[in-house]
């Protein structure tokens, strides 16, 4: 049988096709056969019928240039990661570093967070960026009242 592709979610790995007799037929990714040619909506392609009415072994008839679709798989931002681990070494060590793997996991954290936004979804890892930033931002804030008591302390000790 032949017929066009009405339908096709990538998520979900299937589609409809419309039949050339005007029947319309489910199908799934697993039974797409032609190589390196993905599902796309009005594609011509020719397929056989399963007893439930499904189609198998389906392939494209007509490879047009806008018929190949790169598939492109999501990454994790490189700065999520960096302000993730800067922000737990900045929680395990900030105090004998004054605070510099805090300041890097906040800057990082941003970065990431303003490029995961701008990827069009093919980045990911805002969990990370978001660990980082709020670990940075905590001990940042600790070291900042430490180092306040602190210099109050040696202020008040001078006045006796």
């Amino acid at each position: 049988m032949q017929g066009k592709i009405l339908d096709y979610n990538i998520t979900q790995s299937q589609g409809v096709i419309s039949a050339r007799d005007g029947s319309r037929v489910n199908f799934t990714t697993k039974e797409w056969r032609s190589n390196n040619i993905h599902p796309t909506i009005g594609q011509e392609v020719d397929f056989q019928l399963t007893e439930n009415k499904e189609a198998k072994d389906i392939y494209v008839l007509s490879t047009q240039q806008n018929d190949i679709i790169k598939v492109e798989y999501k990454r994790t931002s490189t700065a999520a990661i960096v302000s993730f681990i800067f922000g737990l070494i900045g929680l395990f060590f900030d105090w004998w570093v004054f605070a510099i793997p805090s300041v890097i996991a906040i800057i990082a954290g941003h970065m990431a967070k303003s490029d995961i936004k701008n990827s069009n979804g093919m980045l990911e890892g805002s969990g990370f960026a978001t660990t980082g930033l709020i670990l940075g931002y905590l001990v940042l804030f600790l070291y900042l009242v430490v180092v306040i008591v602190f210099a109050g302390a040696l202020l008040s000790m001078g006045n006796y």
